[in-house]
Parts: structure tokens; C-alpha cells; sequence
């Protein structure tokens, strides 16, 4: 009989990464981004799992996000990233490891 009042809780443990990805405040925006000499557009997915970073001189890149304590985290070739919980700010940590808050602005 013990076993049984263990169940809802582990039902309620498996859904709350799920709940987590839906109240993202990035999903399915499109976002501007321009700060000391690192500029660019970046789409986020409908689930917050995908980011697209897209740059007038290269071509697109994809990466995967992750569910942090801050936000949304992911990589790109020349920065990390962390999409933060208020849907406006972003910390990026370059190549190099200095971190910076920056703004990124949503364009629709």
C-alpha cells in the first residue's frame, strides 16, 4: 500500500520537465541581436528545445538548448549561450570566457 502514494508524485516528477519547456518566453519568437561587434538574428523553436543564429556574412547555425536554473542554454562555434527566464536578456560567454548580459529585441 505505501508504494502506492509514491505513484503520483513520480507522475507529477516525469511531467514537470515538460511544464518547464512550455513556459519559456522565447518560444516560437524571432529576435534581433547586436552587442560590441556580435550582431545577428536568432529564431527559437515552438518547445525551447532549438535555436537558429543567423548572421549576414555566415550561414545559418543550429543548436540545441537545454532547460538550465537561468534559462535556456546552448552552443554556438564562437560563444555560448543562455537564454535568461525574463524573455529579454541573454548571457554569452565567448571563445576567449569573458561573459556578457547583453538585450536581444523580438522582431515578430
Amino acid at each position: 500500500m505505501k508504494h502506492l502514494t509514491f505513484v503520483p508524485l513520480l507522475l507529477g516528477l516525469s511531467a514537470a520537465p515538460a511544464f518547464a519547456q512550455d513556459s519559456c518566453p522565447w518560444a516560437g519568437g524571432e529576435y534581433s541581436f547586436r552587442d560590441h561587434g556580435i550582431y545577428g538574428d536568432f529564431v527559437v523553436n515552438a518547445d525551447c528545445t532549438e535555436l537558429v543564429w543567423s548572421r549576414i556574412a555566415d550561414s545559418d547555425e543550429t543548436t540545441a538548448m537545454e532547460r538550465t536554473n537561468d534559462g535556456w542554454k546552448g552552443s554556438l562555434s564562437k560563444a555560448d549561450f543562455v537564454l535568461l527566464e525574463n524573455g529579454r536578456n541573454l548571457r554569452i560567454t565567448g571563445v576567449g570566457g569573458a561573459t556578457r548580459n547583453s538585450n536581444a529585441k523580438r522582431t515578430n
